[in-house]
């Protein structure tokens, strides 16, 4: 049996809309000394035909697993126990590799043995592939904690950027189910892998994350119980208590961004107004209460809104 230097994490539900340009993504890679292993986590749709199509057309290196619906956590787990490669990268079935992502990530962990994770920069793209804006990343001025970074929410692990060690895995444990089916399931692991070892993040952009209505992100609510939940967790471990309070009002900040993304404004104020109950001296929410108070730009014009 061949023992691959990569496997590719997918899971897929209900994906048939994507799944196939994501295949071809990871398929395109300059690095092609990988295994492909997607996880069918009881799609209803055709994902699942589609993917064992591909599978035949690829053996030995596209693996189809089927299961029952578990939830995100569950089916990556799933892939990772199955995973015989030295590295492990996540690609979900609704985002794009750019061709030089694994050649790129693997190089510098080739070259850096003291490094466990290395992840890279996205492009946001729409349901029809067209793209939407780069993330603004801020890694290199930040990177000296990436658990500080982590956990008070000042940058994030993109996940289809991510490459990390199977030894990395294998130490610190896979996905908690505890956020399955929630979401934070991912920060909880970079925390629980920055918290004693070296990530680095490479500034070019690796990857194509895909908005649209599907996105767990997009269910506000939801997510908040997920960074609520990832503070108990965390703030409850010896790196994460000096921390607590700063990281649970950066969730509520956070949460206040993303309402004001959404043209929700008074859900927004609340968001940020409980960011400042938690701790008063929240640069952030102070900013964030100001700025849900301004008039938009278009109330100046005499439109009566």
């Amino acid at each position: 049996m061949r023992i691959p230097l990569v496997s590719a994490i997918m899971p897929v539900y209900n994906g048939e809309r994507f799944l196939a340009e994501a295949l071809d993504s990871a398929l395109a890679q300059s690095l092609d000394d990988l295994e492909i292993i997607v996880v069918d986590d009881g799609s209803t749709d055709a994902s699942s035909p589609l993917a064992a199509g591909y599978a035949a057309r690829h053996p030995g290196i596209i693996r189809l697993i089927h299961q029952n619906n578990h939830g995100l956590c569950h089916a990556r787990n799933t892939a990772l126990a199955q995973a015989r490669g030295t590295y492990m990268a996540l690609l979900d079935c609704d985002d794009v590799w750019l061709p030089w992502h694994l050649t790129d990530c693997i190089g510098v962990l080739e070259r850096r043995p003291d490094l466990a994770l290395v992840h890279g920069d996205i492009e946001r793209i729409d349901a029809d592939g067209r793209v939407l804006r780069r993330a603004a990343r801020h890694w290199n001025q930040t990177e000296g904690d990436a658990f500080a970074t982590l956990f008070l929410r000042r940058e994030h692990v993109c996940c289809p950027t991510a490459v990390f060690r199977r030894s990395t895995i294998e130490r610190v444990g896979g996905f908690d189910m505890q956020f399955n089916k929630l979401g934070c399931e991912d920060r909880d692991l970079w925390l629980r892998i920055a918290a004693s070892e070296k990530i680095a993040f490479l500034p070019e952009v690796h990857a194509r994350y895909r908005m649209h209505a599907a996105n767990m992100s997009a269910n506000f609510e939801k997510m908040l119980c997920a960074r609520v939940r990832l503070v108990d967790k965390v703030g409850r471990t010896a790196r994460g208590l000096p921390l607590r309070r700063r990281a649970l009002a950066a969730a509520h900040c956070n949460l206040g961004d993303e309402l004001m993304d959404a043209a929700r404004r008074p859900a927004a104020f609340a968001a940020y107004a409980r960011a400042f109950a938690i701790r008063p001296i929240e640069a952030n929410a102070m900013r964030g209460m100001l700025r849900t108070l301004l008039k938009p730009a278009a109330a100046t014009n005499g439109s009566g809104r």
